[in-house]
């Protein structure tokens, strides 16, 4: 993801801002696409030539701190519209060499800008993550099209408000979801952005798994979960429609962007869709879901399909190298075909394959997994499942098994359902994450927590707990 803005950009829209400094008040800025531009906005200041002379103001006071004197040249010029002939008297030299040096100025100015910009992007990328619990980035492959396409989509003010990523369970999804919510330029374009978690199925202790046969998200639950996000002033005695009218009111002030994850069953967007509809405009709901909406003409969506053998290629060397296992990163094209024929182009299912080989020898994993060759993806997930069941240790199968019921819990949570000593539970914690059946994540050294996959969590409470339960 690209963080940092070109510094040449950066240099026109400064001087073109400086220029514009006693312009009178327009909606449109040469700056309004800076996280600095969003700051000052969200400080109160309505006026956009007020926000971006206050941008400027700072970079200036900045400046003068090591080069006062070019600092002071361009407050003469642009700020006290002082004509360049005189500036140039000011600095005792020719006018061609005082537009030399305003030049020279307005690039350091730019540095200065393009330094603070990084560090607003860093804190709002940072308070984003924390704020709607995203999850952990990763490292797409084959996507920068989609991607690309999905800006358009985000940024284009044309009415279309719904748009869908669908494709099979495993095949990035939520990930693309992810990188997009984090992309800067829809910084300037969106007032806020919510992501809410659809889950499509619900584990009781001591029942098991079921299916869900009425909605989990229903109008008034997302409005309930959105107006938390966006405005947590409203009274809880309010009721549903009285909520309603006040987050449609809010969503149709000025755009917000809406992601809802795993919506996942045919009666959960059957229900929710109408909803989305009153609510957006020029507001925009971005939707991950298996099931494919082509069939509502008013739905943009984006499909995804498995990688293709270069990009799978890449991921696994990519995947290699970051678990240290550079036989596998420097692995023949052949190996690697090898594993391409049978598992194809599925991220996750690619990733618990990879987690296979960090444990045990490549022809081994490989032998086994001829047998699941040409399978259905449902089938060769429970398969690679299977496979990486019997791989764990009494401790860590014990710890997998509680995770259902501790999805983004903290290790206090699971020493609790896990029953296990601390060192047990470290050790189940690390041989589940090695075989990518558990992500962990947190800020700094102190906050993790862990969550699994949905497909993990779906092979555990359809398949494993019906063999636990056997013995």
């Amino acid at each position: 993801m690209e963080t940092e803005i070109p510094l040449s950009k950066l240099q026109d829209d400064v001087y073109t801002a400086l220029k514009s400094w006693h312009e009178a008040s327009t909606q449109a800025s040469p700056l309004d696409y800076l996280q600095l531009f969003q700051q000052a906005r969200l400080g109160g200041i309505s006026n956009a030539r007020q926000a971006t002379n206050e941008i400027l103001l700072e970079a200036l006071e900045s400046l003068a701190v090591e080069h006062k004197k070019e600092a002071d040249l361009l407050r003469r010029h642009f700020l006290d519209e002082m004509v360049m002939h005189a500036v140039a008297n000011w600095l005792n030299v020719g006018e061609s060499t005082a537009y030399r040096k305003q030049q020279e100025a307005i690039n350091r100015l730019a540095l200065i800008v393009q330094a603070k910009e990084a560090r607003a992007r860093e804190v709002y990328q940072n308070g984003l993550e924390k704020r709607l619990k995203l999850p952990p980035e990763v490292q797409l492959f084959g996507v920068e099209e989609h991607l690309n396409s999905l800006l358009d989509v985000l940024a284009s003010a044309e009415p279309i408000w719904l748009i869908s990523i669908e494709g099979l369970g495993g095949i990035g999804k939520t990930a693309l979801a992810n990188a997009l919510v984090r992309q800067p330029g829809l910084m300037s374009r969106f007032a806020n952005i919510a992501w809410v978690s659809a889950k499509q199925q619900e584990f009781l202790p001591n029942i098991g798994f079921e299916q869900e046969t009425s909605p989990t998200l229903t109008g008034d639950s997302l409005t309930d979960i959105l107006l938390e996000y966006f405005d947590n002033t409203i009274p809880l005695t309010q009721s549903p429609q009285e909520k309603r009218i006040t987050l449609t009111r809010l969503l149709k002030k000025v755009p917000y962007l809406i992601v809802i994850d795993n919506l996942e069953t045919v009666v959960d967007y059957q229900t929710l869709l109408p909803a989305l509809r009153q609510l957006a405009n020029p507001s925009k709901f971005l939707v991950t879901s298996r099931h494919s909406l082509r069939a509502y003409p008013d739905v943009f969506c984006l499909s995804l399909t498995e990688l293709n053998q270069i990009e799978t290629f890449r991921f696994i060397r990519y995947e290699a190298k970051v678990r240290g296992l550079p036989m596998l990163a420097g692995a023949l094209e052949a190996e690697l075909q090898s594993i391409y024929e049978v598992v194809g182009g599925n991220p996750l299912a690619l990733k618990l394959v990879i987690g296979q080989i960090s444990v045990l020898p490549l022809s081994r994993v490989l032998d086994s997994l001829k047998q699941a060759r040409g399978k259905k993806i449902d089938d060769l997930y429970i398969y690679i499942y299977w496979q990486a069941w019997h791989m764990l240790d009494p401790a860590s199968q014990q710890t997998l098994l509680v995770m259902p019921l501790a999805q983004d819990g903290t290790l206090d949570q699971l020493l609790i359902l896990s029953q296990l000593e601390l060192d047990d539970l470290s050790h189940a914690l690390q041989q589940l994450a090695s075989l990518s059946l558990m992500e962990i994540r947190g800020d700094g050294l102190e906050e993790r927590r862990y969550t699994i996959h949905h497909l993990t969590e779906t092979f555990l409470l359809n398949e494993a707990i019906k063999w636990q339960a056997s013995l």
